[in-house]
């Protein structure tokens, strides 16, 4: 079955109807080839957290995967879209697989604390941001180690960010969901205003660096090298600064979700 076989379904949800109804196998592949685009958008937006821990491909498969389980075990007395359900549901597989490709090990997590305590007393001692060489050459190792550990720490954060916004999506979407409103377009949800006013003022409690990382990565989409001209210290801060600023904003999404 091609994707252009996929287009000649004119009415998807009443062709969803008739799979719950049925389980027909043929009917479930042409409405997964319909809904691909779902898991091929979030592979996409995904794969910058994950460069050499998973591929594109191995996304959509693992994304692939979930759509078809969502097909099974969608409801449609609950309110929801099935575009809605699956988004979420797709996503958060995909999230999923990422970390379990990207387990941090006790010891990194160790060494991230040695690296936080020398910025902070060269820091005190110099009267200045420190750069890598002086921080490796304070801790003892070697400047690719910091360097090395920075990144693997940023994905990790950035990871570990993606995979509490997956949650407070899932919050949000469930009581956009269970109203009932149909009339609701998605660009206009509940769930799309309140996930980007939380974001901004996570973002704006950030300190002036942080929030300045933040929003040269996210908004103007600079590397890691453009961000440390820019501000005027050295990647690897940069990547500290990134990690810790994602940290913060974590724990303000998961006190709001606390209520």
């Amino acid at each position: 079955m091609t994707l252009e076989e996929a287009e000649e379904i004119a009415d998807p949800e009443q062709e969803l109807r008739r799979y719950l109804a049925t389980k027909d196998v043929e009917l479930r592949n042409r409405l997964t080839l319909h809904y691909l685009y779902i898991p091929r958008s979030l592979a996409c937006q995904l794969r910058g957290i994950a460069p050499g821990i998973a591929q594109e491909e191995d996304l959509i498969n693992q994304g692939v995967l979930a759509l078809m389980d969502c097909l099974d075990r969608y409801d449609d007395t609950k309110g929801a879209r099935f575009e809605t359900y699956a988004f979420l549901r797709v996503r958060g597989a995909m999230i999923d697989y990422i970390r379990s490709q990207d387990w941090v090990p006790h010891r990194m997590r160790n060494l991230q604390k040695k690296v936080d305590e020398a910025y902070h007393t060269l820091a005190s001692l110099k009267m200045r941001e420190p750069d890598t060489e002086e921080v490796a050459a304070y801790l003892g190792i070697s400047r690719e180690q910091v360097e090395t550990h920075m990144a693997s720490i940023s994905k990790a954060s950035v990871l570990s960010f993606e995979a509490v916004l997956q949650d407070f999506s899932g919050v949000m979407a469930k009581g956009e969901l269970e109203s009932g409103d149909d009339s609701i377009k998605p660009q206009e949800s509940l769930l799309q205003k309140e996930m980007t006013q939380m974001l901004c003022r996570a973002i704006e409690d950030l300190p002036e660096k942080e929030r300045l990382v933040v929003t040269l990565y996210y908004y103007e989409e600079l590397k890691y090298s453009e961000i440390s001209e820019v501000i005027g210290v050295g990647e690897s801060r940069v990547c500290q600064l990134h990690a810790r600023a994602l940290k913060k904003m974590k724990q303000s999404l998961e006190e709001y979700m606390r209520g």
